[in-house]
């Protein structure tokens, strides 16, 4: 009996975790792409509507940072972003290439476009990676766990504070005992 429940443990645990990476994790990813060629969809829709050219550029720099987070998103994981942050961290002026040219539109509006949509890729992506999947999973477990625990510790401390009045008038003050005892004491004498 215990080898068939042991089995069958197994099996569930093999077909929930294939759920969990194939499918849920293919449409995880999905749902990012869409997200993040929507922000690019709707700079290049800015700069229709509003008449700027699209050989800016600061426009063809944050469209192709936009093209590259889209390229790598089918192997964008924990480790992986942090490996490049750290190699494009030691890379002397790389970075900097697109805020300089974010920094020399002369368009407020153009620009103010522009960084909005490299920080809501940005902040996407930082959601993608770090709060999603199974890492941002288990975070947010933990962080409802950790909420949980402190509500049911506040709740004890005033179920304790309030304990008194919770449970009415102890038997030692309660008149009735004391007069029911009163009253066996004469009985016996």
């Amino acid at each position: 009996m215990h080898t068939y429940v042991l089995v069958e443990c197994f099996i569930s645990a093999g077909i929930l975790l294939y759920v969990w990476f194939c499918p849920i994790g293919r449409l995880r990813r999905d749902d990012f792409r869409a997200d993040i060629r929507r922000i690019r969809d709707s700079l290049f829709d800015f700069m229709w509507q509003n008449g700027y050219s699209y050989d800016t550029p600061a426009y063809i720099q944050t469209r192709q940072t936009l093209n590259g987070i889209l390229r790598l998103s089918n192997t964008l994981s924990i480790p992986r972003f942090l490996i490049i942050t750290l190699f494009l961290a030691k890379q002397d002026g790389r970075n900097d290439d697109l805020h300089e040219s974010l920094m020399r539109v002369e368009n407020d509006h153009l620009r103010a476009r522009l960084e909005k949509a490299m920080m809501d890729a940005a902040t996407r992506m930082l959601r993608f990676v770090f709060l999603e999947g199974t890492a941002g999973t288990l975070a947010q477990l933990l962080g409802n766990l950790m909420r949980t625990k402190e509500w049911a510790r506040r709740k004890g401390r005033d179920l304790l504070s309030n304990a008194y009045e919770l449970g009415g008038p102890s038997l030692s003050t309660d008149q009735r005992v004391l007069l029911s005892g009163d009253h066996r004491a004469v009985q016996n004498c």
